[in-house]
């Protein structure tokens, strides 16, 4: 199964959920409503059973998500952060009417913990407008549930670099070193055109072995009319393309 696959079939187990939570909630508030009865224990123990399912769910699936590659579809990930903001605004409903019905349930009534849905807490924050978020969070605040995700954004991803990558780099690198020091020894007067070619291929040399060094650089400099900024390699290259030593020595 493809990770495309896998998210799809995700989503249609959520919305069976939903459905089945909401069938059951429906059945209670009209019984509620047009016949004046309150529901029994057994009711509000399915209803408790299956709101936990639901949320249950969708929150796992957002810890998922990342590893299945749907962070990576931009319009996908908005979508579901709004359904994520949709799905917190039924947790506070679904809570509150659990508690409203306290007394039934006695000590039945399962309260979050202090980490509860913090993933879709922090979908919506990183996702959406602040003032939406903002507002959510508020409702959470007043309903006394927990807001770890919204305090908390949780650890940057690490992106291992491959190791064929980092061998890759020291190999170009090394073997343009060498071509550029070996030219220097046999022509340590080259004209224009042949300094031009022998300072390109240094630059890029330092430029692989920077690659695969950890850090961040920033360079901004200006280089005519252009204003250029680069980080990383890019920026090694544009150090060491940009300096003219025999320039700067003859100065």
């Amino acid at each position: 199964m493809t990770n495309e696959q896998a998210v799809i079939q995700a989503e249609a187990e959520i919305e069976r959920l939903k459905q089945a939570y909401m069938e059951h909630l429906t059945n209670i508030v009209t019984k509620i409503h047009e016949k004046g009865e309150q529901p029994s224990l057994q009711e509000l123990l399915a209803c408790q059973k299956l709101g936990a399912s639901y949320f249950n769910y969708i929150e796992n699936f957002v810890g998922n998500s990342g590893l299945l590659g749907a962070h990576v579809n931009g319009k996908w990930v908005t979508g579901f952060a709004e359904t994520c903001h949709s799905v917190l605004n039924a947790f506070i409903a679904h809570i509150n009417f659990l508690r409203s019905h306290s007394e039934t349930l006695l000590g039945a009534l399962e309260q979050p913990d202090d980490s509860a849905y913090a993933n879709m807490q922090r979908m919506t924050k990183e996702y959406l407008q602040k003032d939406k978020w903002i507002r959510l969070e508020r409702r959470f605040k007043e309903s006394s549930l927990p807001i770890a995700g919204f305090n908390y954004s949780g650890a940057n991803d690490l992106n291992e670099t491959p190791k064929w990558q980092l061998i890759s780099g020291l190999v170009i690198g090394v073997l343009f070193a060498l071509i550029a020091l070996i030219a220097a020894i046999f022509i340590p007067s080259p004209t224009p055109t042949q300094f031009f070619m022998f300072r390109g291929i240094f630059a890029v040399s330092l430029a692989a072995i920077a690659a695969i060094i950890p850090g961040l650089l920033t360079v901004e400099s200006r280089f005519q009319k252009f204003s250029v900024r680069a980080t990383g390699a890019i920026g090694v290259f544009l150090i060491v393309w940009m300096l003219n030593p025999p320039a700067l020595i003859g100065n």
